[in-house]
This record gives C-alpha cells, sequence and structure tokens, in this order.
C-alpha cells in the first residue's frame, strides 16, 4: 500500500512539473513578436480605398472615383472592375487592415519623389497593398492617371492568383486527372466541374449550378495547320472549333463568337509562357443564349502544337457576371506546363 501510495504521489508531482513548464512555455512564447496573419476578408474584385476626407471631396477624388469606375472587360452588362469602400485613415484599423484589396492614397510635401509602392501580405494573407504616394493633389492626379493601369492590374490579378491558389488545395480529382493524361499541362478545376465532352483533342467541362453555368474548352491543335497567327485568324479559328464541337440545345443552332461586339486582344503572361488572350461574348446561332469568353492561345512551336484554353460564362438570371468570369479565368491560370 505504501509504495502505491508513493507511485500515485511522483505521477502528481510529474504532472505538476509538466503544467509548470507548459505554462512558462507559453507565456515565453507570448511575449514574442508572432509573425502569423490572418486570412484576408472580402470576395474577389473588392477594394478599400483609403484617402482622407479633404482629398476624397475634391478634384482629387473626382479623378480617381472616374477611375475607379473602370467597367470589367467584355460582359453583357457594364459592372465596374471593383466594388469600393472608401474610409478616411483615422478608420483604418483592426478588420479594416485585413481587406484583401487595399488602395492607400497619401499626399506628403516633403516627399522627394512621387511613387507607388505594392505590397503583399502587408496585414493579412492572400492581400495586396498599393500605396500611392505624391507631393501634391496636381502631382497625385497625374500619378493615377499615369500609373492606373498597373494599379488595377495588380488588384486584379492578385484576386484571380488567390482563387488559383485555392484551387490547387481543393479540386475535383476526376477533371484534373483528365486534362494531365491527354494534354501536356495540368489544370485545377473547383469541384462540381464534370467532363461533359470528349473528341480526341477537344475536352468540355462544366459546372452547372442554379441559374448559371460556368464551362472550361481545352484543345490542341497542329499549328502548321493555324496558317497566320492574328486575332482574325484566331477567331475564325475559335468559331469552326465551336461549330463542330459545341451544340446549342436547338436543332442545328451551336455556338459561336458574338462579331456585332469588339473582341479584345491582347498578351498574358502564365504558367512561365506567354499567350494570346482573347476576351469578349459568344452567342448560339440558332438560339437566345450567349455571354462573356475568354480564350488563351499559346503557340508551342518547338512540338508544332496550337494550344488553347478558354472559359465562358452563362447566367441569364444573375444581373453580375463578373464573379464568374473571374472563377473561370483562374480556373484557366492554373495551368502547369508539363
Amino acid at each position: 500500500m505504501k509504495n502505491y501510495i508513493n507511485t500515485i504521489s511522483n505521477r502528481v508531482w510529474l504532472l505538476a512539473i509538466v503544467v509548470v513548464i507548459t505554462i512558462i512555455a507559453v507565456a515565453a512564447c507570448a511575449d514574442r513578436p508572432s509573425n502569423f496573419k490572418p486570412r484576408a476578408i472580402g470576395s474577389p474584385g473588392e477594394l478599400l480605398v483609403v484617402i482622407e476626407d479633404q482629398y476624397w471631396n475634391a478634384a482629387t477624388g473626382k479623378v480617381l472615383k472616374v477611375l475607379l469606375d473602370d467597367e470589367f472587360p467584355a460582359l453583357p452588362q457594364g459592372e465596374t472592375l471593383f466594388k469600393k469602400t472608401r474610409i478616411a485613415y483615422e478608420q483604418f484599423e483592426r478588420h479594416f487592415r485585413t481587406y484583401r484589396n487595399v488602395l492607400m492614397i497619401s499626399i506628403r510635401d516633403n516627399e522627394r519623389t512621387n511613387r507607388v509602392e505594392y505590397r503583399r501580405q502587408e496585414w493579412a494573407q492572400n492581400q495586396h497593398v498599393a500605396k500611392v504616394i505624391a507631393r501634391s493633389p496636381d502631382e497625385l492626379n497625374g500619378l493615377l492617371e499615369q500609373k492606373w493601369s498597373t494599379i488595377k492590374g495588380f488588384f486584379h490579378n492578385g484576386d484571380i492568383s488567390a482563387m488559383a491558389e485555392s484551387y490547387h488545395t481543393v479540386y475535383e480529382p476526376e477533371a484534373v486527372l483528365h486534362v494531365d493524361s491527354v494534354y501536356p499541362f495540368k489544370m485545377y478545376f473547383p469541384k462540381g466541374f464534370r467532363l461533359k465532352k470528349f473528341n480526341g483533342q477537344f475536352s468540355w467541362l462544366g459546372s452547372q449550378r442554379l441559374g448559371s453555368q460556368l464551362g472550361i474548352f481545352v484543345y490542341q491543335y497542329p499549328l502548321d495547320s493555324l496558317g497566320e497567327f492574328n486575332s482574325q485568324s484566331l477567331i475564325r479559328f475559335r468559331n469552326n472549333l465551336l461549330r463542330k464541337q459545341v451544340p446549342g440545345e436547338a436543332k442545328g443552332s451551336f455556338m459561336a463568337t458574338e462579331e456585332q461586339f469588339p473582341v479584345s486582344v491582347r498578351q498574358s503572361t502564365f504558367a512561365n509562357r506567354q499567350w494570346t488572350e482573347l476576351r469578349g461574348l459568344w452567342k448560339v446561332q440558332g438560339d437566345f443564349m450567349g455571354g462573356p469568353f475568354v480564350d488563351y492561345f499559346y503557340q508551342d512551336k518547338d512540338n508544332n502544337r496550337l494550344l488553347m484554353v478558354s472559359g465562358y460564362v452563362y447566367a441569364p438570371a444573375k444581373p453580375n457576371k463578373a464573379i464568374y468570369m473571374r472563377e473561370v479565368e483562374a480556373v484557366l491560370k492554373t495551368l502547369e506546363m508539363n
């Protein structure tokens, strides 16, 4: 009995020592500076603008408001690129510091140069902060107009990158496996994407939701069969492809490019490659369906391949389509060359 009591006593003392050591360790850690950053709040496309009232309500504010009203490209109805919230610096604390996208406007007459500073993960994970610093209101106006294209690209591309990163973490394995087994690259699809059609070198994957449909086309084609590589030849190419591969619901109908709406063309870099981007509207020839699309084409000259990845949105009941276009663009930009 005595030995039993001594054993219990020793265990109690040991437990007490462990508890004391744990408390000391936790207290020591609490005194050290922490590198922990919370996840950014807000949805893709939301922008927090931090600027003092005196400038927001003056000529500088008018210039900034016009820039902030830039529209999301190639949508059936106009939507601004950003949904903005404006606050003064004295309000910029607590949860405001964890906004996903933060545009900070400062006028400091003691600065040597006007500049824009770009920061990532400043106060939160997946956060993008642009600090616009000028010596006077007039110089700020010029700086904003000069740098606005880069500033808005910084926020938009940051949203796309964050969304693409999330798709790498939670994805639809069968869709990923299909693309990886057929094409010289891998792509990551959010949950819910299914293979709708596969025809040799053409794949159609889609996600059906209440009142909306998101679709992805993947295709490879002999590069030397294309002929000239320019915007007109690419539009003809996509129309021929869609006519053959993407029928509409009505008999004899098919998807096509809406040529009454301008198709924008620009260069885009991702997956360590330069791609040609087409962005515009699609329609169903012979039916009443349509929506926005974005295509990316890459000339793989070493292997005589034209690679095409394309995303489209059909959401007739949804007034706001920009968020869906961000989703399909993010899927396309998960692409990783094998």
